[in-house]
């Protein structure tokens, strides 16, 4: 069958956690006229912003700041109750509360991850560093600052091996997701699905969305395979990365939405929450935190 929309374009993540949500998908969305874009999250973040791509998992802050130009998707998103084991602040003090005034440098792939470091240091740690973005590489990043913030694959490789670094030794390790639950009880929620609003027709008649949770479906169901195909490129063994999959939670239910909100609201303070929009082709646009109830 042939097709009159657009031409659409998709982003992947290039980090191991959005694996399961893409499996197959290119094999069911075959002979329409999509194609795909990888990247790290910032860039996804900037290409989404300006047009380059119309559907892309996205920092989720970015999707508050983009809030009047995209619509999420319903049922996705990258979140963890507690440890994330691929957003960590390594550091050369035993406690993060030992980090004011110190330098920390925060990776180039982040925007989130970024803000969150921030967050925690002012209220939970309660602390005033110095921040300074840099690519991310880790020995690199800890030769100049007392802290640095990793996140995705190097990441996970990093925590699985936690090694010493030349002349420094073994750095300590804090998963921010961790400390977020500590600090509110919550899950965090990384990123989310969002599409570019004057894209939502193509998206509709191309029938991406329906792929898109059937990919999900599927993906979820061969964590193991996936696994097993992806441990080769990160040298790690199939078991860590089985167990990183499996600790993920991927469906942006209403606890998530209740920790996306307390986040949003600390880090944007002019948010305003019923601007960001989910959308479904059967039901429009309707508000993400309708049934979430506002934090003090």
């Amino acid at each position: 069958m042939k097709y009159n929309a657009p031409m659409i374009t998709i982003g992947i993540i290039d980090y191991l956690n959005v694996e399961p949500l893409y499996f197959r998908l290119q094999e069911r969305l075959a002979g329409k006229p999509i194609q795909f874009r990888r990247g790290v999250p910032t860039e996804l973040n900037r290409a989404l912003a300006a047009g380059e791509v119309d559907l892309a998992p996205i920092s989720a802050i970015a999707a508050a700041r983009m809030s009047s130009e995209v619509a999420i998707l319903p049922n996705l998103s990258i979140a963890t109750l507690g440890a994330v084991k691929t957003v960590l602040l390594f550091s050369w003090m035993a406690d993060p509360r030992e980090l004011d005034d110190c330098r920390i440098a925060l990776s180039d792939e982040s925007a989130t991850s970024v803000e969150l470091v921030k967050l925690l240091a002012q209220h939970f740690w309660r602390v005033s560093p110095r921040y300074a973005v840099e690519p991310q590489n880790l020995e690199d990043m800890l030769r100049r600052s007392s802290a640095a913030l990793l996140i995705g694959d190097d990441a996970l490789v990093e925590s699985a091996h936690r090694r010493s670094l030349p002349g420094r030794g073994q750095p300590y390790a804090f998963d921010l997701g961790d400390e977020w639950l500590k600090w509110t009880g919550l899950p965090f929620v990384f990123a989310l699905w969002a599409a570019r609003r004057e894209a939502l027709p193509a998206l509709a008649a191309l029938d991406i969305l329906p792929a898109l949770y059937a990919s999900k479906r599927d993906g979820l169901a061969h964590i193991p395979q996936i696994a097993q195909a992806y441990a080769p490129r990160l040298g790690l063994d199939v078991g860590v990365i089985t167990k990183y999959l499996y600790d993920l939670r991927y469906d942006l239910g209403p606890s998530d939405r209740a920790g996306l909100l307390t986040f949003l609201s600390m880090a944007l303070p002019h948010f305003r929450p019923e601007t960001l929009q989910c959308w479904h082709p059967q039901e429009g646009l309707h508000p993400v935190f309708e049934d979430v109830m506002v934090p003090g």
